[in-house]
């Protein structure tokens, strides 16, 4: 493993994932499980998944990036436009995870506000740091006219990819 978090840390996580395939929502939920993760909702797109960010308050959301109806860039930015609708964090870790890592599809997934960004294959210990990263290290956020998440001039890249050119 990456990091020694606590067990407790993973057991008492409550994790939304968002994604149209079910056989990686298959594989996200029992990677989860496999770390102790005991609460994962799922959901099949965007639209399910923000009513599954207001029903059940996650305490961080792993979105794909492209679906319909809803994508994940837009689920973000809404979450993070949601205020604390009905209790829940509209500053909750979003990981976004795709097999689109192009410098642009990681600045626009960053300026909609998402924590960070996976690249598909997707590793297990990949998922772990980013999970313990962004659940133990939060991200200051800023609020424009607009805007509402972590700082649009943060730099973010696809994690575990090492291509300057990103």
């Amino acid at each position: 493993m990456p990091t020694s978090a606590d067990p407790e840390f993973f057991h008492k996580l409550k994790v939304l994932v968002v994604e149209d395939s079910a056989g990686m929502r298959r594989l996200l939920a029992a990677l989860l499980e496999s770390m102790g993760v005991e609460q994962v909702i799922e959901a099949r797109d965007g639209l399910k998944g923000l009513d599954a960010f207001i029903e059940h308050k996650p305490d961080i959301i792993i979105t794909d990036g492209a679906m319909q109806p809803m994508d994940g860039y837009e689920m973000t930015q809404r979450v993070r436009a949601a205020g604390a609708a009905e209790g829940a964090n509209p500053d909750v870790p979003i990981l976004m995870i795709s097999g689109h890592v192009e410098r642009e599809n990681v600045v626009h997934a960053r300026d909609q506000g998402v924590t960070d960004y996976l690249p598909k294959p997707l590793s297990a210990s990949v998922l772990y740091e980013a999970i313990v990263a962004a659940v133990s290290k939060p991200i200051h956020f800023v609020e424009t006219p607009g805007y509402r998440g972590p700082s649009p001039k943060r730099q973010l890249t696809a994690r575990g990819i090492d291509d300057p050119a990103l």
